[in-house]
């Protein structure tokens, strides 16, 4: 058997199985090691345009045709009908008030509708991770990679490149590598065996998560038209979306599947984690049935004040993960280098910050191409990686600043709506690069926004995390949100101020009252 390799991966999941196949049909000599076996449950299951045209670049310049089906819903159906999916017209907004249900007389004031797709054919979905993940897995072995899955695995670093021992004693078998990427996630197998610092206290987010998949959960268009409030105006079926009930300490999000489960979960801003305090204590817990219970009756503290939700999960049942609702009190996590020169990780090993705005499939798939670009294409490699490293970094962070706005936002719901369309201006720029190059440039000689056409400068990175106007636009406006919300400044003078702030970016028509939350003109280009 071979055990010399080009590339290492370890960890099977979409990221490093799609990486895998990729190089294999490039001809790099590739082997795949994780220590779980597929199917696994996994969360990060929601996709968006960026992530799909991504996707789909990958799929026709690596020679994987299979795949190509998995960036529409209506190709998807046709022809991975056996991989479960949802569908997913764009993200939905329902603020929450505790103790009273939505009420048709101010709803148009608790609601946000951004459409991200036209039409149910060109829709996004919603991944079910165990499907994908083993059918990317099986896509890599599929095209020559050697596996190890599941294994147990050692490694060193020698004069040659990578050694790894897989299995112990007599029937250990040691590889070798020039190169290694860490796929595990937050196992992040290689940055600690690299001891890479850790700079998690940097990211301003910090919250946590309590999640599981679901039956029985009653759809939330049913339950509005119960309400009598009007969902015909809707741009799309709002439940045909990344769903997120908007709480004073948080927010709920509600992916739902094609079977009729749903993939739900809380999540929570850290300075309200005293309201569930006692909960968080579970060092006496001595089973998974008892830890389990306890989940669950965290789990019912959180929404028990919301009418509207209680009413949703009161007959609901877990159906995945096997052992019942998962629950990590910080989520946030973030190391100070993502390459080096004979090494990568992917962002989700790397870093980490919430699943808010749907970046997680995205921001993997722009860096598998990216590794597939310069694993393929060698050429001035050390440079290469170390752009690498600092784009990840600094793209994590810029998701940071995007995230940690909506929940200083909180318990405001017009303000989380507002400060959200910051993240709407950076994805729609990307979605539309294609039909208008301006927003492939950054600026240059202090010139704020896009730059005029034919004046390049350097990519945007991803949700442009290198545009520096853009940045700098951010960190103004996190000091506008202040002034908003301690009352120096009106919220509608914020909306003003804010409107005027993204206008450079600003291609779909955002933060436009008139259409009172209801965005269907938002749109990727159906390509």
């Amino acid at each position: 058997m071979q055990n010399k390799f080009d590339v290492i991966i370890l960890g099977s999941g979409f990221g490093g199985s799609l990486l895998a196949a990729g190089l294999a049909r490039s001809g790099v000599r590739v082997a795949l090691l994780d220590t779980q076996a597929h199917p696994r449950f996994a969360i990060g299951e929601s996709s968006t345009p960026l992530a799909d045209q991504t996707l789909a670049r990958i799929s026709r310049r690596y020679a994987l045709p299979e795949i190509l089906p998995l960036v529409r819903y209506g190709t998807w159906k046709r022809n991975l009908p056996w991989l479960l999916c949802g569908k997913k017209r764009g993200f939905s907004y329902f603020s929450h008030t505790p103790g009273q249900f939505p009420s048709p007389v101010d709803f148009h004031q608790r609601r946000l509708l951004v459409a991200a797709s036209a039409s149910d054919e060109f829709s996004d979905t919603h991944w079910l991770r165990s499907d994908v993940d083993n059918f990317l897995y099986q896509t890599a072995v599929g095209s020559g990679v050697t596996n190890y899955v599941p294994c147990t695995y050692k490694l060193s670093e020698g004069r040659n490149g990578w050694h790894i021992t897989i299995g112990q004693s007599v029937d250990s078998v040691c590889l070798e590598s020039d190169f290694l990427v860490d796929a595990t996630g937050s196992s992040n197998a290689l940055l600690k065996h690299l001891k890479i610092p850790d700079i998690s206290d940097q990211l301003k987010t910090h919250s946590g998560t309590l999640f599981a998949h679901f039956e029985n959960v009653p759809s939330c268009e049913e339950l509005l038209n119960s309400l009598d409030i009007r969902t015909r105006e809707f741009p799309f079926h709002c439940d045909d979306a990344a769903v997120h009930h908007v709480l004073p300490f948080g927010w709920m999000w509600q992916l739902r599947f094609d079977d009729g489960t749903v993939s739900a979960g809380v999540m929570f801003d850290g300075k309200h984690r005293h309201l569930f305090s006692d909960s968080f204590t579970s060092g006496e817990l001595t089973s998974a049935e008892q830890g389990n219970a306890h989940a669950i009756s965290i789990w019912k503290r959180m929404i028990s004040d919301f009418p509207f939700l209680k009413q949703q999960f009161e007959n609901a049942n877990i159906v995945r993960p096997v052992e019942g609702l998962r629950w990590v009190p910080r989520i946030q996590r973030l190391a100070s280098a993502a390459a080096g020169k004979n090494w990568a990780a992917l962002p989700n090993s790397a870093g980490f910050v919430d699943p808010l705005h749907s970046t997680g499939i995205a921001h993997t798939l722009v860096c598998v191409e990216r590794l597939l670009d310069v694993l393929v294409h060698p050429g001035n490699h050390l440079a290469k990686m170390h752009e690498y490293s600092s784009n990840v970094i600094q793209e994590i962070q810029l998701v940071d600043e995007l995230v940690e706005g909506c929940y200083a936002a909180l318990p405001s719901f017009e303000l989380w709506c507002d400060w959200s369309m910051i993240y709407f201006a950076a994805v729609t720029t990307m979605e539309n690069s294609d039909q208008d190059p301006r927003f492939n440039d950054v600026e240059s000689k202090g010139q704020v926004g896009p730059l005029p056409y034919g004046q390049s400068s350097c990519a945007p990175g991803f949700l442009r995390a290198n545009d520096s106007a853009f940045r700098r636009m951010i960190c103004d406006a996190r000091y506008q949100l202040e002034m908003a919300k301690d009352g120096t400044m009106s919220s509608f003078d914020y909306r003003v101020w804010l409107r005027r702030a993204i206008n450079p970016w600003n291609c779909v028509g955002l933060l436009n009252d008139e259409l009172r939350g209801l965005y269907a003109d938002t749109a990727a280009p159906e390509t």
